[in-house]
């Protein structure tokens, strides 16, 4: 028998939560559950159709979700978003000035691949198409 069948959410750390909500609703594409209000410190966002999805919350910490991959040599990120479109997600961020740890992305039909971006507040996320 197995207790957890599914990821709930993801916990995030911001420094600033209203802030924060609009970076990922205008990049990500989620929406916040329920009418924001200004005394908030949390607040949850959902992919439009799912129920799962990411938890905000503003804190004075200086930690965020990254480490270093030694692996590679690079920042990791600690989620990975889906998208069927990598080259055209990456492009939108580069778009948008969010930064990449990557120039180009160069996707051959049936490969898997990814990246990663940093939101505002300097934590690691990434993009698969896999």
């Amino acid at each position: 028998m197995s207790y957890i069948t599914r990821l709930a959410g993801v916990e995030i750390p911001v420094s600033n939560l209203k802030a924060a909500i609009e970076w990922y609703e205008g990049v990500i594409g989620v929406r916040t559950v329920g009418e924001f209000n200004e005394s908030w410190k949390e607040a949850m966002l959902d992919f439009p159709g799912h129920p799962a999805g990411i938890y905000l919350v503003q804190t004075d910490s200086a930690d965020r979700l990254k480490f270093h991959n030694t692996n590679h040599g690079y920042t990791q990120s600690v989620v990975d978003f889906y998208t069927e479109d990598l080259a055209g997600f990456h492009q939108y961020l580069l778009s948008l000035g969010v930064p990449t740890n990557r120039q180009t992305i160069d996707v051959q039909p049936g490969e898997i691949s990814g990246f990663g971006f940093f939101d505002p507040d300097g934590n690691s996320l990434g993009a698969t198409n896999g």
